[in-house]
């Protein structure tokens, strides 16, 4: 039994070189917070460069949502009830078991930290907004906004796959083996080591050259301690001549893939017209039915001292009872009225809510001076046009 455990040695210098290769490649790989990083630049960058030619003019595109919305400040600083930690955001959410301990869903440090918006502003509740503050709000925490921006986000992705196609595509291979034989009356053991990198390029003819260049090491550590090393390399050319040849064929998945940007451009375009409007509309409609509200209570108010004057008549015997009755019921309507109209601001305002993607029960009140200020924008603007009218008649 004393000749199974003797004559193991160390590993040469050629295969401590293959092993500290591979625990390289190991170690220095990509984390998954890296690999989500390096896409979104990439599909950032599409998108505005594909903006810039459609339009004109390209603007920062960030498909990440931003660490600090008005939802999540409503939310903490409110009190409010939420139904997981989801609620405050992705960040918040627990790291499932594949990525306990990693930093995949942290943002990149910021040296210089962008200033906050007023909205994000620590102030009392009712949190007032302003209609220009409600179109940002909405571009930041809306759900249609943000699906209509990962749509954009997917296709420049999309783009971006087919386009590695046409790049150069590295691989590479490294395995080492190490096995020992008991079974006879001596040990017997060895290494074997393989390293490969190969090169792959299609063109846009249809042209795919592939390249592979690799060495082989073996080695017995026991015995007669012989090794083997062989270097091997080899290269292929493959055209197609018939099925799958030229450009037009070969490079129409990557055009198609272009048009598929352009068309989530042009709907990402339409859309933010359209959620522009839809937010406006929404807004001045509930600031309406504020003033409904008020112009209601105001009615109530009048009623009810209606009401009482006529009580008072009725007891001196000025006014018949029947007189009386019918002011309390105009008085009933009018409450009526006045309750149903506080009703339907306050259904207009939670659909504005959940339209910015803020919580319902959040306190968020709109900024009634802002039907006056579209009032003087309109009266400007009705006066140059006049003003262009008489100057153009004059000339």
């Amino acid at each position: 039994m004393k000749g199974r455990y003797q004559r193991v040695r160390w590993p040469t210098t050629c295969e401590r070189l293959i092993l500290i290769t591979t625990a390289t490649v190991l170690l220095t790989g990509c984390t998954p917070r890296q690999y989500r990083h390096q896409a979104d630049d990439v599909a950032e960058k599409i998108v505005e460069r594909k903006e810039a030619e459609l339009f004109g003019a390209s603007d920062p595109f960030r498909v990440r949502p931003p660490a600090e919305d008005l939802r999540k400040i409503l939310l903490l600083d409110q009190n409010l009830p939420v139904s997981f930690a989801g609620s405050y955001g992705t960040r918040s959410i627990d790291q499932i078991p594949q990525l306990k301990g990693t930093t995949y869903l942290a943002e990149d440090p910021c040296p210089q930290p962008e200033p906050l918006a007023p909205w994000l502003m620590p102030q009392a509740a009712p949190v007032r907004i302003t209609l220009d503050e409600a179109l940002q709000i909405g571009a930041r925490n809306s759900r249609q906004y943000q699906t209509q921006k990962e749509d954009v986000y997917i296709s420049a992705l999309a783009l971006d796959l087919r386009q590695n196609d046409f790049r150069n595509i590295w691989a590479s291979f490294v395995r080492y083996q190490g096995s020992t034989d008991l079974s006879g009356e001596e040990a017997f053991g060895g290494t074997d080591a393989d390293a490969q990198l190969g090169l792959s390029r299609l063109f846009k003819t249809g042209a795919l050259v592939t390249a592979n260049i690799g060495l082989n090491v073996a080695r017995l550590l026991t015995g007669t301690g012989g090794s083997a090393m062989g270097l091997f390399g080899d290269a292929s050319i493959n055209v197609p001549l018939l099925r799958g040849a030229g450009e037009f064929v070969v490079t129409e998945p990557l055009k198609q893939a272009e048009r598929n940007v352009i068309y989530a451009l042009y709907t990402f375009a339409r859309f933010r017209r359209t959620f522009a409007v839809e937010v406006a509309s929404d807004y001045l409609s509930v600031l309406e039915q504020l003033d409904r509200v008020r112009n209601a209570e105001e009615n109530y108010r009048g009623l009810i001292a209606s009401t009482r004057r006529a009580r008072r008549l009725a007891d001196m015997g000025r006014l018949p009872e029947i007189q009386v009755d019918q002011a309390v019921q105009d008085e009933l309507r009018a409450r009526d009225r006045w309750i149903g109209a506080i009703q339907a601001y306050e259904r207009g305002l939670d659909s504005f809510k959940l339209l910015l993607g803020l919580p319902t029960d959040a306190q968020v009140v709109l900024d009634p001076d802002e039907l006056e200020r579209l009032a003087a924008m309109a009266e400007d603007l009705m006066a140059e046009k006049d003003r262009t009218s008489t100057a153009q008649a004059e000339s």
